[in-house]
């Protein structure tokens, strides 16, 4: 079973990677990373089977790492410092989590439910049951990763203005830029990161923010802050009224 180590503390990074070389040798570390953007990286171009992953980090914390990777199948063990209050919140829809200073007999126990789990390739079900839990357990999200021509970039959901379908491609038109930024993935997978209470799909190829609307015109169009104009489908129009009452 191959594993990567994510955790901004280098010495709990190599104090981790001795506690698996000692009491899990059938474990083989392809990757140890004290930065989550290299870490991102590293799970979507080695695809592990297992991401060892603290979830308390600066810029980019363990929830933005899981969501940068989503579509990659791979089991989760988080290392925390949370107190057991904060972690029943991960108890039943990670693999499991290891409380820091990590104790090596409840390390190999969380090791063995991945390697039967990956053994009866539980993979699609038990995602689903993490993220569901993460969306109750974490705060608001403030940014989404999304995979880029240079590497994984990382956008504030409030300076998102609208997002464009674009056959399998997705524009992204952000606040104060004056070019969209084009991402390999379809807008219903951006659509899936974004929260459902900020943003509406007022056509079948836009998703807009619903905080940069200015106007809704009598030809059936949103005027957005950027001066872009988003068209409305007959079939969103009255649930758009609706959402657009409530702001």
């Amino acid at each position: 079973m191959t594993c990567i180590l994510i955790d901004d503390e280098a010495d709990g990074l190599d104090l981790l990677a001795l506690l698996i070389q000692k009491y899990c040798p059938a474990v083989q570390i392809i990757g140890q990373y004290n930065n989550p953007a290299a870490g991102i990286a590293a799970i979507r171009s080695m695809r592990p089977n297992l991401v060892l992953l603290d979830v308390e980090m600066p810029e980019i914390d363990g929830f933005d790492v899981l969501e940068a990777c989503r579509d990659i199948p791979f089991h989760v063990i988080f290392t925390t410092a949370y107190n057991e209050y904060a972690v029943r919140a991960f108890k039943y829809s990670a693999i499991g989590y290891l409380l820091k200073p990590v104790d090596e007999e409840d390390l190999q126990e969380a090791i063995q439910r991945a390697q039967h789990l990956l053994t009866v390739q539980q993979h699609a079900e038990q995602r689903a049951i993490l993220f569901d839990s993460l969306q109750q357990a974490k705060p608001a999200r403030q940014k989404i990763a999304l995979p880029g021509a240079d590497g994984i970039v990382f956008l504030h959901i409030s300076d998102i203005i609208y997002c464009k379908a674009e056959g399998n491609y997705t524009s992204v038109f952000i606040l104060h830029q004056n070019r969209p930024q084009l991402f390999t993935r379809q807008l219903i997978f951006i659509e899936n990161l974004l929260p459902e209470d900020a943003f509406y799909r007022s056509h079948n190829s836009y998703l807009v923010n619903l905080q940069h609307v200015e106007q809704y015109s009598r030809e059936g169009e949103l005027l957005l802050k950027d001066g872009h104009k988003a068209p409305v489908s007959r079939a969103q129009k009255d649930g758009l009224l609706e959402r657009l009452k409530q702001i």
